[in-house]
Formats: C-alpha cells, sequence, structure tokens
C-alpha cells in the first residue's frame, strides 16, 4: 500500500492581511501533528499552484482565490478529497454566506447587499446608530474593507474607498450591541472542538458557551466547513447572534490545541476515505 500522503496548501497572503504569520502557524503546526500521525505531508503557497501541478489525492487547502479553487475543483472531480471543499469556501463569500445562514434560520444581524452605485441612497444613518460596511464579495483583504459609520462624513469616505478599489457591491449590516466573541471549531456534531474567546481581552469562554457552540456548528453545518471560525455578539435577549464566518482561520488563540484537533480530524475523515477506495479496488 502506497505512503500516506497530504498536501498542505498555504492562503494567499493577499486574503491574509495582518495574519500571514498566523495563518502560516496553524498550517505548519497541522503538518507537524500529521507527521507524528505517520502521515507524509509536503506543503505548497497557493500562489505557486498552477494548473500543471501533480494532483495530490488529500489536501488540506487554506486558499480563497478563485483561480486556485478552480484548480482544486478539478482535483476533486478527478478524486481528489480537499479540506475545507472548495464549495464551502466559496459559500464563505459574502452573498452566499448571507443567503445560506439566514435560510438555515441563524440569527444573525439585519443586513443587505446593494450595489455601491445605489448604496448612498439607500443607507440611511438616523442620530446615535453605527452600520457596518463591508465589500460584498470576500472577506476583509486591507483596512477600509469592513468599516462602521456613524456620520454622513463617515459613510462618503467608506464609499470612496469601495469605490477606489472597484468593489461592486457592499454588506450593509446593523451594528448589534454586546460582547463580541471570537470562536474557532473543528468538525460539525456534537463533541466537536470548539473555543470561544472574548475578543476585547482574549478571556476564554468556551466553558459557559454551549449555546454559541450549537450555533457555531448548525453554521458550520450550513455553510459546509469542517474547519471554521467566526465572530459572534453574546445578547441577552436573542442568544448569539453570528456576525461573520470564515473557512479555516488562524486559530491565533489555541493553535497547539486547534492543530492537534484538526489533523485527528483530516486523518480520520482521509484514512475513510482511503480505506473505502481499497475495498472497492479489492
Amino acid at each position: 500500500m502506497k505512503p500516506l500522503t497530504v498536501l498542505g496548501i498555504y492562503r494567499e497572503q493577499i486574503f491574509s492581511p495582518g495574519k500571514i504569520v498566523d495563518d502560516a502557524a496553524i498550517m505548519d503546526a497541522t503538518v507537524e501533528e500529521l507527521s507524528r500521525l505517520g502521515w507524509e505531508v509536503r506543503t505548497l503557497r497557493a500562489e505557486s499552484i498552477s494548473t500543471l501541478a501533480p494532483r495530490s489525492e488529500k489536501v488540506l487547502s487554506m486558499a480563497q482565490s478563485d483561480r486556485v479553487l478552480n484548480i482544486l475543483h478539478d482535483w476533486n472531480r478527478q478524486g481528489s478529497t480537499v479540506i475545507n471543499t472548495v464549495s464551502s469556501v466559496r459559500n464563505c463569500y459574502r452573498k452566499p454566506l448571507t443567503h445560506l445562514l439566514s435560510k438555515a434560520g441563524i440569527c444573525v444581524p439585519p443586513n443587505r447587499v446593494v450595489t455601491l452605485k445605489d448604496a448612498k441612497e439607500k443607507i440611511s444613518l438616523r442620530s446615535s446608530e453605527r452600520l457596518w460596511l463591508k465589500r460584498g464579495d470576500v472577506h476583509a483583504m486591507e483596512p477600509g474593507d469592513v468599516t462602521s459609520v456613524t456620520s454622513r462624513e463617515e459613510l462618503d469616505q467608506a464609499m470612496q474607498h469601495f469605490f477606489d478599489k472597484k468593489i461592486r457591491d457592499i454588506l450593509i449590516q446593523e451594528h448589534v450591541r454586546g460582547p463580541v466573541v471570537k470562536f474557532y471549531g473543528v468538525g460539525q456534531g456534537e463533541g466537536a472542538y470548539f473555543k470561544a474567546y472574548l475578543a476585547a481581552n482574549g478571556e476564554e469562554l468556551t466553558s459557559r458557551s454551549d449555546r454559541l457552540g450549537a450555533v457555531a456548528r448548525q453554521a458550520a453545518r450550513a455553510v459546509g466547513l469542517q474547519v471554521y471560525g467566526g465572530d459572534a455578539v453574546l445578547t441577552d435577549k436573542n442568544g448569539p447572534v453570528l456576525i461573520d464566518l470564515n473557512d479555516w482561520p488562524s486559530f491565533s488563540r489555541c493553535c497547539r490545541s486547534a492543530a492537534g484537533n484538526i489533523a485527528a480530524y483530516v486523518a480520520a475523515k482521509f484514512q475513510c476515505d482511503r480505506d473505502m477506495t481499497s475495498s472497492f479496488q479489492s
């Protein structure tokens, strides 16, 4: 039987604003843990992958660009197993994510996607109100891609940024009052790995976040993610309100424990696929 091998793909640096080192660290730590489990792992930068690259049967990918996702999609059609799946990564783009979370009945802030052309006419700022404006395609790639506004002057500045960057659509999201929590997860079932931390000071809230954990897993299932993270606001009235969901975050607050759990999860998944393939061929 061939050696157990895996390809790890680092995220494109353009999609890691301020997180290049942290994003690389979680892949490095996961690779190290997989090696301890007996897997042979090689890694590549997403920027270096081309259509001429040899296909890998087992892939761990943090890539987010259409170019690389198209390559991985072709690999998957030829039999490769990719975690996270290409479809789940694309589901994290703003428009499909907003639709899928709402369809799944997950509590999210009131929001809508509008074209930049229509934004000024459709955005109404009331006194003491705060709105969040986010680029309507992918997650933030640079400062200004996600910003809050409370005045017409701030709105004009935000609109100018989107115009300069040729961003066609923006997500308008109402502000939700309450403490913001960063969460991280691996797997979608009960008892799966989950960590939660208060964004303001890094205090761990995992033991007090059963309800948030359930919401996060529900969101991961709705989108199809297996390795994920996000942000939520804890409210007294509505419970956790999900404000964002990401494919394969940096796990910067829990890198070591997350890496061990990611490695164990994907090793079991890959081994199961391998055993099934072997049984079909025997």
